[in-house]
């Protein structure tokens, strides 16, 4: 087989050999001996220039608008780079957290959903029910997820989210404020109160607290953390409803007295999960509680709040003590037209390079997802490190009840926040403002 293969090689060079030689002894007529009878020469024929490949096909692409600007940027960097590398057509439509569910909701209807959406695990979770998401079970084989990530995925009807962050939230307390008062940091839910009261000071547009019940992640989750460290789960974990008890009354009673003693600004009552983050940043609130996202925008914009700042853990209630957070995630739907774009740019995404930076450019505000990051120059620093183990305490959204949607369309209809916006606006009584409540979680979770 050698020989014969040596012997075609040589055959073909000796044809180009010959090939080349007969185009070389037509000399140019200028160089001719018989150059009176020679024909001019003829200029070369240009060559057309090459068409571009044409692109292949187009990927649509939805995340979620960040409070922490670089974010975005560094995605939309990313993006562009995968279109230039992959030869594909990019849509990148960054969108803020509290319209993604109205915009998805329009585009699945309409039968033209994005090929790849990122978003909060609660939103997610509200189209894994009804068969409108592909299983992604292959994805996460592909990648070393940390156990504690991986609760994002599942769901009673199979692995439908590929998370991509953990997102914990802490509370902000003034120190320069607990300082003038002589006041020790608030540890429970009753100290929070006490230290709101003892430094608010509305006349001056300062207010002990930054709290709103205007609906989304931040209200809701302040609500249920109440209720829950009262001594009462809202749905238990066969997924029945257990939210009517008397320390449930006490614990959204003793929410709703935030703004009824004026705690808390009165923009606060229809205020959106930007409106904590806006006063604290704006200087007008003692404490507050939200995700690093503040943190990371006093690291770069007002070092001189931070000095004046003290992070701590969510207090405690009467009975018990939670830690709160959740996740990001990428989820991809069944009627999309383009997922096998969608799962490349997953695989580009978690470049640990690239995903590193990502992370870093949240300052804390996203923790990993994968194994081995948080032995990391950036996640050892000490400010840094706080923020990673954080990340280890994350309830679960709807704990202790199924890891199924139910729990993503209650937040998603901020129940907490609308009983509790009734006996603040509308002087109702707590006990009656519970009932409704635990009608609408029933309505939900038992179909009643």
């Amino acid at each position: 087989m050698l020989k014969k293969a040596l012997s075609v090689t040589l055959m073909m060079g000796l044809i180009f050999t010959t090939a080349c030689s007969s185009g070389g002894a037509n000399t140019p007529a200028s160089t001719s001996k018989d150059s009176g009878n020679a024909k001019p020469a003829q200029p070369a024929e240009a060559k057309p220039e090459a068409k571009p490949e044409p692109k292949k096909g187009k990927f649509i692409f939805w995340d979620k608008s960040e409070y922490v600007k670089d974010y975005n940027d560094f995605q939309k960097e990313r993006v562009a780079q995968f279109s230039k590398e992959f030869n594909v057509d990019v849509e990148y439509v960054a969108i803020p957290p509290a319209d993604v569910k109205t915009k998805l909701l329009a585009a699945v209807e309409a039968g033209n959903p994005p090929d790849l959406l990122l978003a909060d695990d609660f939103v997610a979770k509200q189209f894994v029910g009804n068969n409108q998401l592909m299983d992604v079970s292959d994805i996460l084989k592909q990648f070393d997820f940390r156990e504690d990530s991986k609760k994002y995925a599942f769901a009673i009807e199979g692995l439908f989210e590929v998370p991509v962050y953990h997102s914990p939230n802490v509370m902000y307390v003034r120190k320069d404020k607990l300082e003038e008062k002589k006041l020790a940091p608030p540890k429970t839910w009753e100290d929070v109160k006490n230290v709101a009261k003892a430094i608010n000071d509305p006349k001056n547009n300062f207010y002990g607290l930054g709290f709103q019940l205007g609906g989304g992640g931040d209200s809701d989750g302040r609500i249920n953390n109440l209720i829950r460290s009262f001594g009462t789960d809202i749905v238990n974990k066969e997924g029945k409803v257990t939210i009517n008890t008397p320390e449930a009354v006490e614990a959204i009673k003793f929410d709703a007295s935030f703004f009824a003693e004026n705690l808390s600004p009165q923009g606060g009552i229809t205020g959106d999960d930007a409106f904590n983050n806006n006063l604290w940043l704006a200087g007008q609130a003692g404490i507050v509680l939200n995700s690093s996202s503040i943190y990371a925008a006093m690291k770069k914009d007002k070092p001189e709040l931070l000095e004046k700042t003290l992070i701590m853990p969510w207090p405690a209630g009467p009975k018990r003590q939670f830690g709160s957070g959740g996740g990001t995630v990428f989820i991809m739907f069944n009627k999309a037209k383009n997922t096998e774009a969608a799962k490349q740019y997953i695989k580009y995404f978690f470049d640990k390079a690239y995903y590193g930076k990502l992370l870093e450019k949240l300052n804390g505000l996203a923790g990993p997802v994968l194994n081995g990051l948080e032995n990391t120059e950036f996640w050892q620093r000490p400010e840094n490190k706080s923020w990673f183990d954080a990340t280890r305490n994350i309830v679960p959204l709807g704990d202790p009840g199924p890891p199924d949607a139910r729990a993503s369309q209650a937040v998603s209809e901020n129940i907490l926040s609308k009983g509790v916006q009734k006996i603040v606006v509308n002087k109702i009584d707590p006990q009656k403002a519970l009932d409704e409540m635990e009608k609408e979680f029933k309505k939900i979770y038992e179909k009643k």
